[in-house]
């Protein structure tokens, strides 16, 4: 168990998912399509959660991997993203959640 763990590792760095995973959040919330005004996402700090593995899914025919990132603001946990990837470090999918219903209505 402690090698394929190490090897899970080893993946996640080598393919720099959690670098390529921060630069999607960041993209995604500097766009012109986020309803959030830049004066208040420039404040947004991304700390790292977590990276998860999917190696059978009822829709997806490849495993894949998650890595999350929760977004902060003033202290307070305002969100979460998340960057799909497969084995190889290619984005399959990215998603980014504003859980602060306040954050929403600004």
């Amino acid at each position: 168990m402690d090698e394929l763990l190490n090897n899970l590792d080893k993946l996640a760095v080598n393919n720099r998912l959690e670098s390529q995973a921060l630069e999607g959040a960041k993209k995604w919330v500097s766009s012109k399509d986020f309803d959030i005004d830049n004066s208040v996402t420039r404040k947004f700090k991304y700390e790292f959660h977590a990276n998860k593995l999917c190696f059978k899914h009822e829709f997806k025919a490849v495993p894949y991997i998650e890595t999350y990132f929760n977004i902060v603001l003033d202290e307070v946990e305002v969100g979460y993203y998340c960057w799909v990837s497969d084995l190889n470090g290619e984005v399959l999918d990215d998603l980014l959640v504003i859980t602060d219903r306040e954050l929403k209505c600004r």
